[in-house]
């Protein structure tokens, strides 16, 4: 009778740990999947190179962007005249600023900046931020669920949360989509660049912008100007590539744009970890339903 009972007590042990093993293999698998390096820039990839000794400041970028988004002004004032927003915003994805640099004052134009190593991409938990095959981050807002990491851990400050619902707080992820369904569908590039009067905005392959970028740069070294590239290599390559005449943060842009390591470790870590703990519970609670069965079984054959 104790035999019977042990041989009993061993099988359903047997049959837990290998449903464990089966549930933490599948975890495994999925965390080995989240910790795939983010993909490299290709010179094939698309871009938009913006030159701001060309800027005129007539914002025909900022309200194309506006226009083809059907984005909402800002506000108005009580005469009911447009007020140029003040910053991105989720419903300005596209804004020119007043900057003071070495140079003295001149416009900027600023955007999202559709990083290689998009931290936005990261800790998005539903791939409504993905990358793009093109090279742009794209956005599903389909799959948004409203969680706000994206707006917590850019280095750039691009994503902001737009409130759907006051009542629930449903929110959704808005910013520059790199006007994703202009390009998917053939009718032509982003609204910004190709509105752009001087040409101060062009896109095209980020191959052929950075030769015209270093032209360029070499050009206004010649004047006498302290000009650079910026987004050749930051964040692993961005695909709005900027000519500064300054340093970096004289546009408050960062010098070293840098991935939290929190936001590396929320998917590449922290959320396989919790599939694990979840593989394993299910794994659990499916084998005390298995031993549990088995012995009301051997309760009837008894």
């Amino acid at each position: 009778m104790n035999g019977k009972k042990s041989s009993e007590t061993h099988l359903s042990r047997r049959e837990f740990l290998g449903l464990s093993a089966l549930g933490l293999g599948i975890s495994l698998a999925g965390a080995r999947s989240a910790s795939a390096a983010p993909p490299a820039a290709s010179p094939d990839d698309v871009a938009i190179l913006y030159d701001p000794v060309k800027c005129v400041g007539c914002r025909a970028c900022q309200m194309a962007c506006k226009r083809w988004n059907k984005l909402p002004n800002e506000s108005t004032d009580p005469l009911g005249i447009y007020e140029s927003p003040r910053d991105l915003s989720a419903i300005t994805w596209n804004i020119i600023k007043l900057r003071r640099t070495a140079v003295g004052w001149h416009f900027f134009n600023y955007q999202c900046q559709h990083c290689t190593d998009a931290a936005c991409v990261e800790v998005c938990p539903t791939g409504a931020l993905s990358h793009d095959p093109m090279g742009f981050v794209a956005l599903d807002r389909e799959k948004c669920n409203g969680c706000g990491y994206c707006t917590q851990f850019c280095p750039y400050g691009v994503p902001h949360l737009q409130i759907a619902d006051i009542l629930t707080g449903a929110a959704k992820s808005a910013k520059c989509t790199f006007c994703q369904d202009r390009l998917r569908s053939g009718i032509g590039g982003p609204s910004c660049a190709e509105a752009c009067p001087v040409g101060a905005l062009t896109w095209g392959k980020r191959g052929d912008l950075l030769e015209k970028a270093r032209a360029r740069v070499a050009e206004l070294q010649a004047q006498g100007m302290n000009a650079r590239i910026y987004g050749e290599n930051e964040a692993g390559g961005l695909h709005r590539l900027s000519i500064l005449l300054d340093e970096p943060e004289q546009y408050g842009l960062p010098s070293v744009p840098k991935t939290p390591a929190f936001a590396r470790a929320w998917q590449r870590i922290i959320q396989p970890l919790g599939n694990v703990a979840f593989g394993a519970a299910l794994a659990g609670i499916l084998g005390v339903f298995l031993f549990v069965r088995r012995k009301i079984r051997m309760e009837e054959v008894r």
